[in-house]
């Protein structure tokens, strides 16, 4: 093996480890955020994620669901919420393909 390939081994060989600790499938970036306080509460059908930045920002992220479950994976003293939270997408369709009626 080339040394250049080893970094790129252990990152997967690691991943693969986290994902095996929280029994779940790594379909989705990790991104630890050990110091920082937060919640999970329900809106209806949704499930929102809110943490604390260490500046006391407060920002909030859909959870996402999987099978109608919110991907919530606790494990010992760690828990792991899959989220969108940074990426907005504003969809444009064209109206002549619309099959509801609103």
């Amino acid at each position: 093996m080339t040394k250049d390939k080893e970094p790129i081994l252990q990152y997967e060989r690691s991943k693969q480890d986290v994902m095996d600790y929280f029994g779940c499938e790594g379909d989705f970036f990790v991104k630890p955020q050990l110091e920082l306080e937060w919640a999970v509460w329900q809106d209806e059908d949704f499930t929102f994620l809110c943490y604390w930045t260490k500046e006391g920002k407060k920002i909030d992220a859909v959870v996402v669901k999987k099978g109608g479950a919110p991907m919530i994976y606790k494990a010992e003293e760690y828990t792991m919420v899959v989220a969108i939270d940074c990426v907005k997408i504003g969809f444009i369709f064209c109206n002549s393909k619309n099959q509801t009626k609103f």
